[in-house]
């Protein structure tokens, strides 16, 4: 929201007038004082000691992050809080008119601290529902890497260029989560196109043994060869193999499989197909269709019979002005 847009609607709203010397008590003495700095003390050392209880009880239970943090802090908070409240009432301030007071300014910050707001609640999502967690490979949107913390605001990850990268917690949960290393595993797949006088099943088992060579992937499952589609200059074959689930480990098996499919291609004969551009300089006349000439055929009608079609259609006499009324009516 705009700060014009804020500025009316603060304008918008009448001020409630606060006499600030109906807040306090004047009749307080030095023992109200003390009492009442006692209980603010007091709050501040039970909220550390809650803070540091809760944080320890939230890492075991949830995990360490920024929700079991953020739940011991905002313990601390509340406590802290309720110290301060009960101080005040010990003073004999009157909460009522200084809350009044502090609602429009309380109601401006939020509007304008609304991006803030949506990452922050982005963050507690992120860490109750946890799709993906410290040290986990993700892609996010246009990036993939690690992650290494997720804050009240964005979650840090670093790519696989280690460049360090800080994207808000909303635009995380906008956009498709894909955590690569949930499991230990992963399915990776290869396009492999071979000429098309190439025997299939030939080349199917030229791959099947080239797979058998590679260390890096599964053996359970297995891997699988099928038969893809007829391309533009190459029949292809979609060749599916499980890897380990880190990146790193993806870039070394592709690696491999690349190597040993081609390594067992050149053992068979077996031609990987490229796209190819033919130059065709044009027919002799010998070879030409109708011999390149039409002759006697070019004078002739042209009229071929077709089941659907019993009769040739006969040629119509020449329409005049006097006859094409009729014909436009429904006549010939």
């Amino acid at each position: 929201m705009s700060s014009s847009v804020l500025a009316s609607l603060v304008g918008q709203v009448d001020p409630i007038p606060v006499d600030f010397d109906d807040l306090v008590d004047e009749s307080l003495d030095g023992a109200d004082w003390i009492q009442a700095g006692v209980v603010v003390v007091a709050a501040i050392v039970i909220a550390m000691i809650v803070n540091r209880v809760a944080r320890s009880i939230g890492e075991r239970t949830i995990g360490p992050g920024f929700a079991s943090l953020l739940i011991a802090r905002s313990l601390g908070y509340i406590i802290v809080l309720v110290g301060f409240i009960y101080a005040l009432g010990g003073l004999g301030v009157r909460i009522g008119p200084l809350l009044g007071a502090l609602g429009i300014g309380g109601l401006v910050l939020a509007l304008a601290l609304q991006g803030v707001a949506e990452n922050f609640f982005g963050a507690l999502i992120l860490q109750s529902r946890r799709p993906f967690t410290i040290g986990d490979t993700v892609e996010l949107g246009d990036h993939i890497g690690v992650v290494k913390d997720i804050d009240s605001r964005t979650v840090v990850m670093r790519s696989l260029d280690g460049t360090w990268v800080r994207i808000p917690n909303a635009e995380v949960l906008k956009d498709p989560i894909v955590t690569l290393t949930t499991e230990g595993t992963r399915r990776s797949r290869l396009t492999v196109g071979v000429a098309y006088d190439t025997n299939l099943s030939n080349a199917v088992e030229s791959i099947r043994r080239g797979l058998d060579r590679v260390t890096r992937i599964c053996d359970d499952p297995p891997p699988l060869v099928v038969l893809k589609q007829f391309g533009s200059s190459s029949i292809d074959l979609d060749v599916y193999y499980w890897h380990p689930s880190d990146v790193p480990a993806e870039l070394a098996a592709r690696h491999d499989v690349m190597l040993a499919i081609h390594q067992a291609f050149a053992v068979d004969g077996i031609t990987i197909a490229f796209p190819q551009v033919v130059v065709w300089p044009g027919a002799d006349a010998d070879t030409a269709p109708y011999g390149g000439t039409l002759g006697d055929l070019g004078t002739g009608e042209v009229f071929t019979p077709h089941a659907a079609v019993p009769h040739g259609r006969e040629r119509s006499p020449q329409r005049t002005s006097s006859n094409w009324l009729p014909w436009r009516r429904g006549g010939r």
